[in-house]
């Protein structure tokens, strides 16, 4: 899984504390055994995490553009 960094501000965070992840339209969960990161699952900061969660019923190239957009 890919560190806790905002998908909107890039901000970091050591710990996933005040950092949540939100699953898009398009989310693909890895197959049984296979590590990495799941193909629509995005972390987000305590200040964008609620309009993610908006928008997490369209693909993540769709929502990507209209939380950088807003």
């Amino acid at each position: 899984m890919k560190p806790p960094i905002c998908a909107v501000c890039r901000r970091r965070s050591r710990e996933a504390s005040g950092f949540r992840t939100v699953r898009f339209a398009n989310y693909e969960p890895l197959p049984d055994g296979m590590v990495g990161h799941p193909k629509g699952l995005h972390w987000f900061c305590g200040d964008h995490v609620e309009a993610a969660q908006a928008l997490a019923d369209k693909p993540w190239a769709e929502a990507r553009a209209l939380l950088r957009d807003g």
